[in-house]
């Protein structure tokens, strides 16, 4: 199987380690601002327990793994509280929990967190709620009753994350995240090529407000390395009726490769879920929302390897927002 998911428990130890290093960061208040906290994460992430860290660097350095969960984590004791009704981290006094702080501190042992202008006004965190309003919207993270196909976070963007990261407060419905790993597709010479070139429409889901300042029409599908390719689809969104000959046989057979190697994994309250967002795609089946205090409730962060790459999409140096 060539999508491989490295699942670390958590020891006792550690556990007591990080629950310190928790009380220690939550007892100044502004570190529950996601905007201040994110400015300190890396430094608090040097903290952790060197085994975790040893993790997640060969995680980011082999790129043998699709992705890593860690379970276990000492957080949410008193239960996460009411899933919320609405998009909280709009509201001006937003404030972050334990989860979602070690969530962002386990973040940035991969990259740095960032925001898109066109998705909720910037915010690093973006919570994932079913909402009845969307329930019927296809390729959106609040829907439910239709199927979220696979996609590259952020595919369309010239400046997207390296890593997703999710963090679960409840999934009582027990919904799986779905993954899949471009590693080893089976294309030939000329396949492979084709989706090298810049011949493909990808989009932006909903949940991106864009000011279609990125061209989303030709774009290459593979990129990097040949024998060992990264990839940015938005499959979700993707018609292959607007394809023909060898583009549309290599788009199949790439799609089918995600299909035959896909593992769903049902991400449990205070698990922590980094994926490579370069070497994997990612999906959500369809399934029946509680709605209400007891719905679905994921964090959701992304991690870039440097704010550099993106620094003549953002308005100032300070600001973790890149336009789109």
């Amino acid at each position: 199987m060539t999508t491989k998911i490295i699942n670390l428990e958590l020891l006792t130890q550690e556990k007591h380690q990080i629950r310190g290093l928790l009380d220690e960061i939550i007892q100044n208040p502004t570190m529950t601002n996601q905007y201040s906290f994110m400015e300190k994460a890396t430094l608090y992430a040097q903290e952790l327990p060197r085994r975790i860290r040893e993790e997640f660097y060969n995680f980011k350095r082999n790129e043998d793994a699709a992705a890593i969960l860690v379970s276990g984590n000492p957080v949410l004791t008193n239960g996460a509280g009411p899933t919320p009704s609405r998009y909280i981290e709009l509201d001006e006094d937003y404030s972050l929990n334990d989860a979602k702080i070690l969530h962002g501190i386990y973040g940035s042992l991969l990259g740095e967190g960032i925001g898109f202008t066109s998705q909720r006004d910037g915010s690093l965190y973006n919570n994932i709620i079913p909402l009845k309003e969307y329930r019927t919207t296809s390729n959106s993270s609040s829907g439910s009753i239709l199927d979220f196909g696979f996609h590259v976070e952020d595919a369309f963007h010239p400046a997207r994350a390296e890593y997703l990261g999710l963090v679960c407060m409840r999934n009582d419905e027990r919904v799986a995240t779905v993954i899949s790993c471009i590693d080893d597709i089976a294309l030939n010479a000329e396949e492979k090529q084709i989706l090298f070139e810049p011949r493909f429409k990808i989009s932006h889901n909903p949940i991106h407000d864009t000011s279609d300042i990125v061209e989303e029409t030709s774009q290459a599908i593979l990129f990097g390395h040949k024998n060992a390719p990264y990839v940015r689809v938005n499959a979700a969104a993707l018609d292959l009726n607007e394809y023909e000959g060898i583009e549309r046989q290599a788009l199949e057979k790439l799609l089918n490769h995600f299909a035959e190697n896909r593992i769903a994994v049902t991400l449990k309250a205070t698990d922590c879920f980094f994926v490579d967002n370069y070497r994997c795609v990612h999906a959500r089946d369809s399934f029946q929302a509680n709605y209400g205090d007891g719905a679905r409730w994921l964090a959701r962060v992304v991690f870039a390897s440097s704010l550099k790459k993106s620094r003549e999409m953002r308005s100032s140096i300070n600001t973790r927002a890149i336009n789109a």
